[in-house]
Parts: structure tokens; sequence; C-alpha cells
């Protein structure tokens, strides 16, 4: 039996009756009231994922200011502390990493309201991280351990996504980030390397190149975003 098909209120495209954002615009594509939810909904692969994460992303940059915002402020700190080892030097060091780090999980959690539609608030997506402060530090702890292994760091990716899609721990983000490997491995790796191969390529780029950067982790968060949740909903 042939897929049901419907068509992209937004921009018209094609799309498949149940998904959840239109592969072409982005688009929230929200079931009617009193039809089933996503659930069943066909698997993605790894072009849709980086279509949605992109088109998510063009709709809404506002998504994209965590992530600019804390290379920026890096970037401003490193060239004010460049060949300096005083004390001063040591303590705005040590702040740009909090703040770097605070910013970066405030970036998948804006991701994640950017991909449900929700309204965006820098505000209220970094007085979530600081909430859970300490366990995005333990979280993060554990994952550069994990990377240091390499073969690991898809599960590090899947792992900080899961602990704000599900708003749960580390221990059960690692089990379910396993789960999603075990069942979208060669998506997982296919969107790594376009990450990876789109990261060398931007290094070339000069001035804006760190900027650029931090759009496109953006972008790839988002892919992997909408991976965990068509894999939830298959």
């Amino acid at each position: 039996m042939s897929e049901k098909k419907n068509v992209c209120p937004e921009c018209g495209s094609e799309i498949i009756d149940g998904s959840r954002f239109c592969t072409n615009c982005g688009a929230s594509l929200d079931p009617v009231e009193g039809e089933p939810s996503a659930a069943g909904e066909r698997k993605r692969s790894y072009v849709e994922h980086l279509t949605i994460g992109f088109n998510v992303a063009a709709s809404q940059p506002m998504v994209f200011v965590p992530a600019v915002l804390a290379g920026v402020i890096g970037a401003l700190i490193y060239w004010a502390t460049m060949g300096s080892m005083g004390f001063t030097a040591t303590l705005l060091s040590i702040a740009a990493s909090i703040i770097a780090f605070v910013l970066n999980f405030a970036s998948i959690d804006m991701s994640r309201d950017a991909y449900m539609n929700e309204p965006l608030d820098l505000g209220e997506s970094v007085n979530y991280v600081t909430g859970r402060f300490v366990d995005f530090i333990v979280a993060a702890i554990v994952g550069g351990l994990m990377s240091v292994t390499i073969i690991l760091i898809p599960v590090v990716i899947l792992m900080f996504v899961v602990m704000v899609m599900d708003e749960t721990g580390l221990t059960d983000a690692i089990s379910k980030s396993l789960d999603v490997l075990r069942a979208d491995l060669g998506d997982v790796l296919l969107i790594l390397l376009v990450s990876i191969v789109g990261s060398f390529v931007i290094t070339y780029v000069p001035y804006v190149s760190n900027l650029l950067d931090a759009a496109l982790n953006v972008v790839v968060g988002l892919a992997f975003i909408d991976l965990y949740a068509n894999y939830k909903s298959a």
C-alpha cells in the first residue's frame, strides 16, 4: 500500500501524512485535532534531518543567538588575555569557560523550543541551564571522558540532546542514546560526517569562521533533535 500523502500548508510541498515538520521549509505540521499523533511516523533519512534542522533554524534565526554569543564572548576574552598569564587573565578565562558552557546548553534548549515551535527566550533557556547546572556539569565531565575514545562521541552528542529533550538524568540519557545508535547508527554517523566536513570548509572562510561554525553546530544539533524525535515516534 502506498503511503498517504498531503501538502505543506506553508510552501505547498508534498509531505507524508503524520510528519511533524515539512522537510522543505521546516514548518510545523501539528496534527489536526481529533487525529492520531505522529506515532508510527516513517523513519527519515539523514538528509531530511539536516534539511529540517536548517529550515527550522532559518525560520527562527534567534535560535543561533546562544551559540554565536558564546563564540563572540570567547573570542573577545581570548584577544583581551592573549599573551597575559596574570591572575586577572586566569579569572577571565574561567569566566569565559563558564559562560560558554551555560550558553552551549542554552543553545540546545532553545533548539528544542524552536523545533517544538515554542517561543524562544534566551533568559528562560539560561535559567533552565543554571537550574540544572550540576546535572550538566557532571554530564560534560562524563562526556569529556567518553569522547577520549572517539567512537563514543555520537553517544555524547545524543546524550546531551536526550537530557534536554526528555529532561532526564545522565544514566537514562546514556541508555536512550545507545538505543538510538543501535537503530540509526548510519544516519548518526552521516550527520557527524557532514558536520566535520562543514567545519573543515568553514575554517577557510576569513574573519567569520568561528561564527559560521557556531551556526553550523546549531543546525547539526537540530538535526540530532529531529533524529531523536523521529526515533521516538517511529
